[in-house]
């Protein structure tokens, strides 16, 4: 301070400051002292000086990248004069300093905040300190270290000389072993040509033309093919014949004749020649069949073992057994007298399927037809009419229908007349069924089909899961969807059939409400045959 300036006020005395003021006061000096040396020892922007080149040592020699420092690439031209790059763009340490300032800046506005706080709880008040002097003038130049240049003589490569291989040790006689055993040439390798499977040639079907007569003097005949029967020509088979069939053949009757006229001692017999099913016998349009005393096994590949399409079909005293099929009539003239369907697995339908289209005639005597493998929700025998203006004539007589969803169901259209007389409609869940699409009553509320239904054996089915059906062991004896005259038969119990409105004491298989059921018989008829 110099003499002319006046002096200063004399300060008051001086405040005694506790332990937090004085630490405070020397944390904000030190935070001056750090920001004063900042910038009193940052770098300029010209600061780093050029070096001066240096002659070269050795004369001409092509340029050579010399490391001289991390980051600084030197380059000796041919003429010996060596520049040097900056490791760094020239405006990186003022952008340093810069970003450095800004945080000092707000680090010290964070600490005057918090200086602030505790002032505000101290009872002394501090004074305010003086900031340290910034030193002005420019910081004196680094010095420069030129860079040497070094080099390193070439060196030649080593030659390699290829290494000396001993020469192989004298055999001792000891080391000599004599093998005088013959040489074995090496056995041939067999090479495989893989050839292609040619495809398997159809067999044509053997057709038999005119009169064809088989005898059993001419012992098993053996069907390795199918076999066809045109119109014109004929088929009689004597009795005692046996016809072996292979996979999957079948004899067609196309247009001609088959008979097969076994005797109860000598009866015709097919069968299978393997273990495998052969197809089946089919009668197609104009084709007439007749089978008596035969026996029908091991067929039914495709789902049927015997078939009679718009032709003729007559099967007595015949047994048709452990086939994959049943049997299927469509439009033609059919009868089954005294014969069996028993024990075979039927994939779809009923056992005896038969359907008209426009009217025809059936006739069903002494049959048994039980024990098949059937598809859930078929009958065992199902007769169809399917035109509403054609009537089926039916002859159904002294049969055993036994199992199926119904023991025979009655499906029709049109007009259904004849008899259904004497016969055994026993186990599994129905009766007798009747269903058509049609009204069958006249309009003054007469039958309209002239349909004799009585003398039969209708009992032992399954109960309804009702409570009254399980508590008295009460079945389902028939069932119709249109008026039906079912008087004068048997249904299991002497009181007659149960029926909840007109009959409810009855102990017997229960009846729709279509059905007429009374006078009902006491006792089982004696025409139906023995179960």
């Amino acid at each position: 301070m110099s003499e002319t300036e006046p002096s200063p006020n004399p300060l008051p005395p001086a405040p005694r400051l506790n332990r937090d003021t004085l630490l405070l006061l020397g944390a904000l000096a030190l935070l001056g002292l750090g920001v004063a040396l900042t910038f009193v020892f940052s770098p300029g922007i010209n600061d780093v000086s050029t070096p001066s080149p240096v002659p070269s040592v050795i004369g001409t020699r092509p340029p050579t990248q010399v490391g001289v420092y991390p980051g600084i690439a030197t380059t000796v031209p041919a003429g010996g004069a060596v520049t040097s790059s900056p490791a760094y763009p020239v405006d990186q340490p003022t952008t340093l300093v810069s970003n450095l300032a800004q945080t000092q800046t707000s680090v010290v506005v964070e600490i005057t905040a918090l200086a602030a706080t505790v002032q505000a709880e101290s009872v002394v008040t501090a004074t305010t300190v003086p900031a340290y002097p910034v030193p002005e003038g420019t910081p004196p130049a680094l010095p420069t270290i030129p860079p040497t240049a070094t080099f390193t003589p070439s060196v030649p490569p080593p030659t390699i000389l290829p290494p000396t291989v001993p020469p192989p040790p004298t055999p001792t006689s000891a080391d000599l072993v004599i093998d005088d055993s013959p040489t074995v040439p090496p056995l041939p390798t067999a090479i495989l040509v893989p050839t292609a499977t040619p495809a398997p040639t159809p067999i044509p079907a053997l057709v038999l033309r005119g009169s064809t007569r088989w005898a059993a003097g001419q012992g098993p005949i053996v069907l390795n093919r199918d076999v066809q029967i045109p119109a014109g020509s004929e088929l009689i088979i004597e009795p005692g014949v046996e016809v072996r069939l292979a996979p999957g053949v079948a004899i067609y009757v196309d247009g001609g004749r088959m008979i097969a006229l076994g005797q109860p001692d000598q009866p015709v017999r097919f069968v299978a020649a393997t273990g495998t099913r052969w197809s089946g016998i089919f009668g197609r349009p104009g084709g007439f069949i007749a089978l008596e005393h035969t026996d029908i096994r091991g067929g039914g590949l495709g789902g049927v073992v015997l078939v009679g399409e718009e032709g003729g079909l007559v099967v007595r005293f015949s047994r048709i057994t452990d086939n994959g099929g049943g049997v299927l009539v469509a439009d033609s003239q059919f009868e089954l007298s005294y014969s069996e369907i028993a024990g075979n697995d039927i994939p779809f339908g009923a056992a005896l399927e038969v359907s008209y289209s426009r009217g025809n005639s059936v006739k069903l005597i002494g049959n048994r037809i039980a024990g098949n493998r059937l598809s859930t929700g078929a009958p065992m025998v199902r007769l169809a009419n399917q035109n509403a203006r054609e009537t089926l004539n039916l002859t159904v007589e002294g049969n055993l229908f036994r199992g199926g969803s119904a023991n025979l169901q009655l499906t029709t259209n049109g007009i259904l007349q004849g008899s259904v007389v004497c016969n055994a409609l026993v186990g599994d869940n129905l009766g007798l069924s009747v269903r058509t699409e049609t009204l069958q009553v006249k309009p003054d509320g007469t039958f309209l089909m002239p349909l004799r239904i009585e003398q039969n054996r209708i009992e032992g089915h399954t109960p309804v899961i009702r409570p009254t059906y399980l508590t008295f062991g009460i079945g389902r004896g028939a069932a119709s969807e249109i008026a039906l005259d079912m008087r004068n038969n048997w249904w299991g119990h002497a009181s007659g059939p149960y029926e909840p409105d007109s009959n409810p004491l009855g102990s017997g298989d229960a009846v729709g409400s279509n059905i007429t059921f009374a006078p009902w018989l006491t006792a089982p008829p004696s025409c139906v045959p023995v179960q």
